[in-house]
């Protein structure tokens, strides 16, 4: 596994195309820093899609801005679907605003672990192979 670490997250490249993206706890995300991490995945990946699995720390959450750069068309150009690992229920809420207001431009789920959220990225690159 190889591992990326950035001001705002780290970011781990996993087998079957699946890219791990944990946010840093006490960490107000900005635009940038999702960029960041969207050039760090277009770099490592040589352009390649990527299948997101997302996890934030404690205390963390995005700008509205970061939300939406998140969401954006744009970044369909890294991600082909995102699996969100919500770790309580006020992430949970944060999570769904993300869902329903962002509505990002590719398939995204929720789950309540990593190994529930990995078995349904498995299931989702057919999405990298079209790509």
């Amino acid at each position: 596994m190889h591992v990326v670490e950035l001001d705002a997250c780290t970011v781990a490249f996993l087998d079957g195309d699946i890219v791990h993206t944990h946010f840093k706890d006490g960490h107000l995300v900005q635009p940038e820093e999702v960029q960041a991490m969207f050039d760090v995945i277009e770099r490592e990946r040589n352009g390649r899609k990527a299948l997101l699995m997302v996890s934030v720390g404690e205390g963390t959450t995005m700008t509205g801005e970061a939300r939406a750069h998140a969401s954006s068309e744009i970044s369909c150009r890294y991600i082909a679907a995102d699996a969100i690992v919500v770790r309580d229920f006020g992430h949970q809420l944060a999570a769904n605003v993300f869902v329903r207001h962002n509505r990002p431009h590719r398939p995204i789920q929720m789950f309540p672990d990593k190994e529930k959220a990995l078995a349904w990225l498995m299931e989702q690159h057919h999405l990298i192979e079209q790509a």
